[in-house]
């Protein structure tokens, strides 16, 4: 990866030119709406009022010819004795003229500024044409759905943009697809017809999925970001999750960089101390994560529901934000077939500065021991470089038991050369010229990946098929994902009012190598006993390999316990989970009376995961296996989810439109696990380790859990006049977690919004298309605090409940005893949250803005309290004690436009911060929540006014420069001298101790954002994206390592050049000492800014002339060039600024802590998109 590394006063000095800029926008945009506002505010003028009652059609008509400018031409016995009564004001003419015609037998047609009016008739006729698009010059469109409105009449156009289908006079012909204007054309006395179809710049009339029922987009009273499918795809990763990432505001995710690693997903905030993960609806089906197995190029449309007034229809498991996933779906039409295919090449590159050159290495060593005053014969003494005045690097670091030997030797003979456990011997060369271990690991990786699909039916009945591979090398070697995923939806109408279909993907992954199990739990990706870790860990004087070509690594005495990380990744190359999932659902729906529609969905979500863990035999370290081992696991989940609901929608008198819901739900899950080891194997070959031939170490385990929910829900929506809109929610669920007192929750919620566009006082702004306030409090539950928290549960084992009744110690009689437990008095954790916000659309849609403010809190959080270890080793039980409040601002913004002669642009951006603070976490205002132990400290700790997650620890007011600074300074016994860190006395008593640690630190960011920029000229296309992360800080433990005496290993440059001495005062790290183990104790030394600019994706792509494609057979062809990750502005001087999540357990969840995370690829990949 590429960093630019930014100084603070170049920031400060490009921040005052932003706000200049800035404030020059502000005011061009002030007097372009002005500009707007007078330009615009004749355009649509010609607005029509009348009032007629009971009187003839043709004296209307004629009125209506008067008044409009148009002819309007009819025949008088047609419209003989039809009276109207119509009232309507200031609308336009079309809409006059359709609302008089209403269930009528007569149509018009317009041609220019005149209008026939024709008798519909019955005789059918045929009707052809072709689609254009509105550029210059003009493109046939294939794919676009032509229907005969109100009929199951339809088709689709060609590759040539032709269609021809049956319609009587009068009729009206419905043209529509994705990104388009929906257009319709009245049959008239034309057979052939030529249709122009604009590109859909104003998206307020999509309609969105909201919560087992639809809503139009400008309709929804609640905060709900609705994310463009096509802009997910220009992000090609594995897994959706990462592909999400900066595309709403108020959501945040963090990459797994590993290959088919879990994202991290965070909606607004932290709401909780416990599983802050979002819930997932797939096609209706819910689940909390796995997305790694899901295919992202079946995605059809994505709503993420950020507020509790839009979330609380699924209660209980949605405070942490639902994520909705529509795959796509099958169209009537003719079949169509895609492929795309993508491949490239991945690269990462790690710079932390380290030593490289031995000789530096062991300058360092005797600068710090001569510092200490720890000498041998008047010098420094090492196994490696000898008792000299200067350190000299031998020849070879190890022959059997001796270290530090010179050539000649005859202790390096080879012959003495025997790698076998019994009677090891190993001799090694020491490289002169360093070793590059970051470079020995990473290598260049392919990445592909293909995708089949077909999709078309009838009215009657529709599919949707795919087929996908993805294969994703690691740049980390030996690490590797591959996914097979096959889906198929389908749906089939019965007699116009009965439908059923189902949506199912069956997928299978491998994932291999060291990351293998790399769930949003696992550690293994952010810790420094990782490959990435060994790498910064072992000094560059051990080779890769000794004379004989096996591994080399810390054997030899004087250069610390670190693994060689290449043979870490060769031994486990093996080392693999296999999952298959198969998830989906099958439904039916009626229309059982007008407007009143029922469904019933029957869901499954199943998966079984194969892991195989291979130990083998390190003789070369510092710290060996004991024995070789096999370990193999296996799970099975399944979920089954039955819902069913009644939809009924209504409009009265025209201005009053209702939406009610009412629903049950049933959620029923169950699992086990099991694992068995086997250690001391013959031979390490995977074809000879199996289960049955491991001699020693025999071992199993196994466990199994089940649990239910149970939901009735209803939501009612209401319209007035399309201006005044309210909706009401409420679910109330049943859980099997809890106990009988409090297994069911209620949660309600409301929200409102107030369409201002609409006020008689906005209607003359016709620059105006779309002015919405909303405001909404909802209420939200939390269940994810395991399976039995309400009940004691007990257990059987060889270690703990069995015991030798019978006074002998040969044998033991099994038992119970407590294995965790119960609090029958928890209840749910409840999150309550009010958003206030603000929709806009100008412009025809061009320029789109939405606002949001929330409130978000949560109650009765359930927590851990403490018991004395008299109440032995069971489980402690969750208690409802706390609370956490999150309080922030989404923002986003949107622009598009096309323009004539094929040049179109668009602009996107989107921001969000929010506030987080722990309010309370026991009835003791003093309790504290301890971050993990990481190396014998404590880093981080949650406590009552502070942001979840804190770091803590001392903080530096700079060094001791000489004695008298040292005497005048606080105490600090065992520590305080010269060139030492001078740490802050905190609470005036001029001693240093536990009492001066205070907090130093936040990771939550000030704010996140994401700019999306797009260009397209005639058949050339430009993507950009950008993602960042502002203000939030990161604590940099791989600095432990490196600066600092943590265990013997590689040192810095900046440690060997840059510590303390008499001539560098203002130096980065304290004086050489080979006594110090303080300096490394949590500090402010540690904490840095995380704050970054990344290019994420740079898309350029072409597609096609059609006249061109329809010689060989082809609708559409795009080829395109994509890089990602191209390069990142940051100060951090880690590996990378964006640091994965650990853990999502109290007392076990590390967040903003950068122990060694797998690196990021930089990829550049060609890809095409073929059309059939």
């Amino acid at each position: 990866m590429i960093f630019f590394k930014l100084h603070r006063a170049s920031l400060c000095f490009k921040w005052n030119g932003v706000q200049k800029l800035l404030q020059i926008m502000r005011y061009t945009a002030y007097i372009f709406c002005l500009s707007l506002m007078s330009v615009y505010a004749d355009s649509y003028s010609q607005r029509i009022s009348v009032n007629f009652k009971n009187v003839k059609l043709s004296d209307f008509l004629e009125d209506m010819q008067a008044r409009s400018g148009y002819s309007i031409f009819y025949n008088d016995q047609s419209l003989e004795g039809q009276i109207v009564t119509i009232s309507a004001k200031d609308k336009d003419l079309i809409w006059i003229l359709n609302k008089a015609f209403e269930d009528r037998n007569i149509y018009f047609y317009m041609n220019g500024k005149q209008i026939t009016v024709k008798d519909k008739g019955g005789v059918q006729q045929t009707i052809s044409g072709v689609v254009f698009d509105d550029q210059v010059p003009p493109l046939s469109l294939p794919g676009i759905n032509v229907k005969v409105k109100g009929t199951t009449k339809a088709t689709t156009t060609n590759e040539r943009g032709e269609f021809v289908i049956s319609a009587s006079g009068g009729n009206v012909l419905v043209f529509s697809s994705v990104g388009y204007v929906t257009k319709e054309i009245v049959v008239g006395g034309e057979s052939k017809l030529t249709v122009t179809m604009q590109k859909d710049l104003n998206v307020l009339e999509e309609v969105v999925l909201t919560g087992y029922s639809t809503q139009v987009k400008k309709d929804i009273t609640g905060a709900v970001s609705v994310i463009d499918a096509n802009d997910l795809k220009k992000v090609q990763a594995p897994n959706v999750a990462q592909q999400l990432q900066g595309r709403a505001p108020g959501v945040t995710v963090t990459s797994n960089n590993s290959p088919g690693g879990e994202a991290t997903v965070r909606i607004r905030g932290f709401g909780t101390i416990n599983n802050n993960d979002p819930l997932y609806i797939i096609d209706g089906v819910p689940t909390k994560g796995g997305l790694n197995s899901i295919n992202p190029n079946n995605i059809e449309s994505m709503q993420i529901l950020k507020d509790a007034s839009s979330t609380s229809i699924y209660g209980s498991r949605a405070s942490n934000g639902v994520i909705i996933i529509t795959t796509k779906q099958g169209k009537a039409g003719d079949t169509q077939l895609t492929f795309d295919a993508r491949t490239g090449v991945q690269t990462a590159n790690v710079d932390l500065g380290l030593i490289k050159n031995p000789l530096e290495f062991g300058q360092l060593l005797w600068q710090q021991l001569r510092n200490a005053g720890i000498l041998t014969n008047g010098n420094p003494s090492h196994p490696q470089y000898g008792n000299g005045a200067d350190p000299v690097v031998p020849d070879y670091i190890l022959a059997g038991s001796s270290y530090g030997l010179f050539e000649g030797d005859t202790r390096t003979d080879p012959s003495l050369y025997n790698y076998n456990k019994d009677s090891f011997y190993q001799i090694v060369k020491a490289n002169k010229e360093g070793t590059s271990w970051h470079d020995e690991i990473l290598s260049p990786a392919v990445v592909q990946e293909y995708n089949l699909g077909a999709s078309g039916g009838s009215e009657k009945n529709r599919f949707a098929i795919s087929l996908n591979y993805l294969n994703q090398d690691g740049v980390l070697d030996y690490t590797s994902f591959d996914r097979y995923s096959i889906r198929g939806n389908s749906e089939f109408n019965i007699k116009n009012f009965i439908r059923f279909g189902e949506n199912l993907e069956v997928s299978y992954t491998e994932n291999k190598g060291y990351y293998y199990n790399n769930g949003t739990a696992s550690s293994s990706n952010n810790q420094d006993g990782n490959p990435i870790g060994n790498a910064y860990r072992i000094p560059s004087i051990i080779p890769v390999y000794d004379i004989m070509g096996n591994f080399a690594a810390t054997r030899a005495a004087g250069l610390g316990p670190a693994t060689n990380p290449v043979a870490q990744l060769y031994r486990t190359r093996n080392n693999q989970a296999n999952t298959i999932r198969v998830f989906g659902n099958t439904f039916a729906e009626a229309d059982i009376l007008s407007g009143l529609t029922a469904r019933t969905s029957l869901g499954f979500d199943y998966t079984n995961v194969n892991r195989v863990n291979y130990v083998l035999l390190d003789l070369e370290e510092a710290e060996t296996e004991s024995a070789n081992s096999l370990t193999k696991a296996n799970v099975n989940d399944i979920s089954l989810t039955w819902a069913n609901t009644l939809n009924y929608k209504k409009v009265f008198n025209g201005i009053h439109s209702i939406a009610a819901l009412v629903g049950t739900e049933a959620i029923k899950g169950n699992g086990e696990d099991f694992s068995a080891v086997r250690t001391t194997y013959f031979s390490e070959d995977p074809d000879y380790m199996d289960l049955n031939s491991g001699t020693a170490g025999i071992n199993n385990s196994g466990s199994r859990y089940e649990w239910a929910l149970f939901s009735i829900f209803g939501k009612v929506n209401y319209s007035l006049k399309d201006r005044y809109l309210l909706e009401a929610t409420v679910r109330r669920d049943g859980s099997s977690r809890f106990g009988s007192r409090h297994r069911y929750g209620t949660f309600p919620a409301f929200s409102g919004g107030w369409r201002l566009s609409q006020e008689s006082f906005m209607q003359n702004q016709s620059w105006l298309d779309n002015l919405m306030l909303r405001v909404g409090w909802g209420k939200t539950g939390n269940q994810e605090i395991g399976n039995y928290n309400g009940f004691n549960t007990y257990r059987s084992t060889l270690n703990q409940s069995s015991y030798a009744i019978d006074g002998t110690n040969n044998s033991v009689t099994a038992g119970f005893d407590t294995g965790a437990f119960g609090n029958a008095d928890a209840k749910w954790e409840a999150t309550t949250q009010t958003n206030v916000g603000l929709d806009m659309t100008i412009l025809q849609g061009k320029l789109g803005f939405n606002l949001d403010l929330y409130n978000r809190t949560t109650s009765d959080m359930l927590y851990q309290v403490t018991l004395p270890a008299t109440q032995g080793t069971a489980t402690i039980p969750y208690v409802n004690v706390g609370e956490m409040n999150n309080k922030g601002i989404d923002f986003a913004v949107n622009f598009q436009d096309n323009t004539k002669g094929g040049f179109s642009y668009g602009v996107s951006a989107n921001i969000s911060a929010y506030k987080n603070k722990v309010v309370k976490l026991t009835t003791d205002e003093s309790a504290t929540l301890l971050g993990p132990s990481i190396r014998s400290y404590v880093w981080t700790r949650s406590v009552v006014g502070q942001p979840l997650y804190s770091f803590y620890g001392q903080n530096i007011d700079g060094f001791y420069q000489n004695e008298a600074d040292v005497a005048n300074g606080p105490s600090y016994p065992g520590y305080a001298g010269v060139g030492k860190f001078k740490y802050h006395d905190k609470d005036g008593n001029n001693v240093i101790d536990d009492n001066d640690r205070t907090f130093i630190g936040s990771p939550h960011p000030d704010f996140t954002y994401g700019i999306n920029l797009n260009l397209g000229y005639k058949n050339f296309d430009l993507s950009a994206f950008f993602q960042g992360v502002q203000g939030n800080q990161l604590l940099n433990m791989v600095n432990r390592w490196i600066d600092f005496n943590n265990q013997a290993g590689n040192r810095s440059l900046k440690m060997l050049y840059d510590s303390w001495t008499p001539e560098n005062p203002d130096a980065s790290l304290p004086i050489l000492d080979a006594n110090d183990s303080r300096s490394q104790q949590p500090s402010s030394y540690f904490i840095e800014d995380g704050s970054y600019l990344r290019l994420k994706n740079l898309t350029v792509g072409y597609t096609f002339p059609q006249t061109a494609l329809t010689k060989i057979g082809l609708k559409n062809l795009r080829i395109y060039l994509q890089a990602q990750n191209l390069f990142t502005i940051t100060d951090y001087t880690g590996i990378d600024p964006e640091v994965t999540t650990v853990g999502s357990t109290p007392g076990s969840t590390t967040f903003g802590v950068d122990q060694g995370n797998y690196p990021l690829a930089k990829t550049f990949q060609i890809g095409l998109n073929i059309g059939l």
